[in-house]
Formats: structure tokens, C-alpha cells, sequence
């Protein structure tokens, strides 16, 4: 063996990462979560829906699912503050017994905007040139998540303050400072409203209301408590 490629096991140990620090004489270290929450009323709008095609040829049913999503595209652009995109594109071959073939296929259009009476009225529009309505779903937009962060964080670690003094209280310790702190952002899920059968192929425009929603930011942290200052 080479003894150029030995090395002493005290190198080894030396280069290796150090054993974390013994805690302090003392120090007790309290982990702890708050959560702050406030009802806003949703501002954005989010809408899919789907042009769907059937038959015995799959070029038949995707070059109609072609010509339907291009029409929905050309009309939904020009709908101003209104964004647009396209979802999932599915093409599936079904073989119903004592029957031919038949293939289904289906793509989805995704609009969502602030101005709620326009994208509901675009979306009778659409109804009208084929789309059905798959779902529908009121969400508070970024910047009005943004705007409710600063007096949320401030909350939350109010919250947390107070929740710390008074169990270093009970423990007849004092707050030291804090070792770790983790704040998370603002958030707010969207909730859809399924649609059923009847209403999705309804050609008149979707009636919705936006209700409220809940915001909500958490933040936790590591805070070294110790013995109270005589």
C-alpha cells in the first residue's frame, strides 16, 4: 500500500465539522409558533374552462378542439385587464362494447382578472362558441396579500412576545433574546366552486359573489430563556 495515501486519524477528526456547542449553564431554549389572521374580501377572479370534442377520428376531434380554443383565444384577448392562458390538453380512445370506437379529447382555457362583471359576461361569450365552464373560484390577488403583511408579521410577533414573557413568567425565567427566528409570507388559498353537469353546459353568463376569505402568516422561533434579573 502507498503510505503517500495515509492519512492520521487525528487529521481526520480535525477536518471534520465540529460538534455543536454544549448549551449554556442556565439556558432553557423555548421553540414557539404564532399565527396571525384577518377576513378580506377577494379581489381576483379565476375561471376554466374547456373546449371538449367527440368522435370515431382523433385528428377529427383535435382539429375541432383546435379551431374552438383558437376562437375562445381570439375573443378572450381582446377582453382588457383579463389574463389568459391555456391548461391541460387530453386526447383518450374509448372502446364501448358492440360499438366502434370513439375518442374524446378536451383543453382547457384559464382567465382571471380584478374586473369580476367582465370576465363573467366573457365567459357567456365563450359558452356561446362551445366552452363549458369547469370551474370557478373568487382568490385575493398578490398585491393585496402583500399590503396585509406588514401589520400581519407585526401581529404575529406580538403574539409571539406576549405568548414567551408569560411562559418564561410561569418558569420564574426571563426572555433572554431570541436565537432563531422564521417569518413566513401572507397566504391565501383560492376555493373553487365545482360546477355541475347542467350548469357547465348553461349558456347563460355564471353568477358569482366573492364572499370573504382568510389571510394568514405564521412565524416561529427558538428563544433562550434564563434566570430573572434580581
Amino acid at each position: 500500500m502507498n503510505s503517500a495515501w495515509l492519512v492520521p486519524a487525528a487529521l481526520l477528526l480535525a477536518a471534520a465539522d465540529p460538534p455543536p456547542p454544549p448549551p449554556q449553564a442556565g439556558i432553557t431554549i423555548l421553540h414557539l409558533r404564532e399565527t396571525a389572521e384577518k377576513s378580506v374580501v377577494p379581489d381576483r377572479l379565476r375561471l376554466e374552462m374547456r373546449a371538449e370534442q367527440s368522435g370515431t377520428d382523433p385528428r377529427d376531434v383535435q382539429a375541432a378542439i383546435n379551431r374552438r380554443m383558437a376562437a375562445a383565444l381570439a375573443t378572450a384577448r381582446q377582453a382588457a385587464g383579463v389574463t389568459v392562458a391555456t391548461g391541460d390538453y387530453a386526447l383518450f380512445e374509448e372502446e364501448p362494447p358492440h360499438a366502434p370506437p370513439r375518442w374524446h379529447g378536451s383543453q382547457a382555457l384559464i382567465l382571471s382578472g380584478e374586473d369580476a362583471p367582465l370576465l363573467l359576461k366573457l365567459v357567456g361569450t365563450l359558452q356561446t362558441g362551445g366552452l363549458v365552464m369547469s370551474s370557478l373560484a373568487y382568490e385575493v390577488s398578490p398585491a393585496k396579500l402583500r399590503g396585509a403583511e406588514r401589520d400581519l408579521t407585526a401581529e404575529a410577533l406580538a403574539a409571539l412576545g406576549r405568548r414567551a414573557a408569560a411562559i418564561a413568567d410561569r418558569l420564574h425565567l426571563a426572555v433572554l433574546r431570541y436565537r432563531e427566528l422564521t417569518v413566513g409570507n401572507a397566504e391565501s388559498g383560492p376555493r373553487p366552486i365545482l360546477l355541475g353537469a347542467a350548469m357547465q353546459r348553461a349558456v347563460a353568463a355564471p353568477v358569482a359573489a366573492p364572499g370573504t376569505d382568510r389571510i394568514r402568516l405564521t412565524v416561529s422561533a427558538d428563544l433562550m430563556l434564563g434566570p430573572q434579573r434580581p
